[in-house]
């Protein structure tokens, strides 16, 4: 039953590599596994001891984070492009219910200097993000992913998109915007319904975005032993930097009152599923998990 919901969870982390503007770490958060997470994936090849389980965490989540991407590939795609806006109203209200869930990470998150200072330095990088698009979509070269430079360009940007999907409030599909290669790779990952590989650009994403996630993993991990505040209110200020990346730049298909139900729906699901507890599947009595991530709470 762990592992079936380890599944399902992986695929809802799966969909976020899909969706523009929805970042991987911030589904982790609200699933309530993000520490069990980039723990498990930033030790894996450092702490062999604990490789055992660790696969059996990650695994099942992998698993779940394929067939995510696969079903989604097609029906985010459809979603966004009828609904543009709605969809992005309701993950603003994701992103906004994930505030408490946040603020409940650490012991003591009472505000600070320093701390608000990483919470504005969050807050300034997804801006700065957002803010730089129109100056890069647009301008950039309509990539086949059948030559060799395009075939490393892609792996390149898919290991920054890699390490942005693990990272509350950033987004890895939105670097693959950014950098030009969405459009072909999502057309590559739809392919594959009809039993069709592009294993150009299929490959270069799935390495470079998966040594994006190893090495970026590992520095959040160290980060959030260290200095769990501090880390945690940069967090806090990447999440509030999301809201403003997602405002919608479309007129709405549907009434005030109905994108006021989008936003509350995606608030209140956000909300219940903070309230769930740490993923038990690694916590053990052996693990070193349970004991950081209790430590926190």
């Amino acid at each position: 039953m762990k592992q079936l919901v380890l599944v399902l969870k992986g695929m809802a982390y799966g969909v976020t590599h899909v969706a523009p503007g929805l970042g991987g770490g911030i589904v982790l958060l609200l699933m309530g596994i993000y520490e069990p997470f980039v723990e498990s994936v930033g030790n894996l090849f450092v702490q062999r001891s604990n490789w055992r389980r660790y696969l059996a965490f990650l695994i099942p989540l992998g698993i779940g984070m394929v067939l995510g991407v696969i079903l989604a590939a097609v029906a985010i795609e459809a979603l966004l492009e009828s609904y543009p806006t709605e969809s992005m109203i309701f993950f603003m209200g994701l992103l906004l219910g994930t505030v408490p869930s946040v603020l409940t990470l650490h012991g003591d998150m009472r505000p600070r200097p320093g701390r608000l200072a990483a919470l504005l330095l969050g807050l300034a990088l997804v801006v700065g993000i957002r803010a730089i698009e129109p100056l890069l979509v647009g301008h950039t070269t309509a990539y086949t992913m059948t030559t060799w430079p395009e075939i490393l360009y892609n792996g390149a940007v898919s290991f920054v998109a890699g390490g942005a999907s693990v990272t509350p409030g950033l987004d890895g599909s939105y670097i693959l915007l950014l950098g030009g290669t969405y459009a072909p790779v999502l057309s590559a990952v739809a392919a594959l319904k009809e039993l069709t590989i592009r294993w150009g650009a299929l490959l270069s994403t799935v390495l470079g975005a998966g040594l994006g996630i190893l090495v970026f993993s590992k520095l959040i991990d160290l980060a959030i032993k260290r200095a769990p505040a501090l880390a945690y209110y940069c967090v806090l200020g990447l999440v509030l930097g999301s809201v403003y990346g997602l405002w919608p730049d479309q007129p709405a298909r549907l009434p005030v009152w109905a994108l006021a139900l989008c936003l509350l729906a995606g608030g209140a699901i956000a909300l219940l599923l903070g309230r769930s507890p740490q993923e038990p599947a690694v916590v053990e009595e052996e693990s070193p998990l349970p004991e950081r991530a209790q430590g926190h709470r």
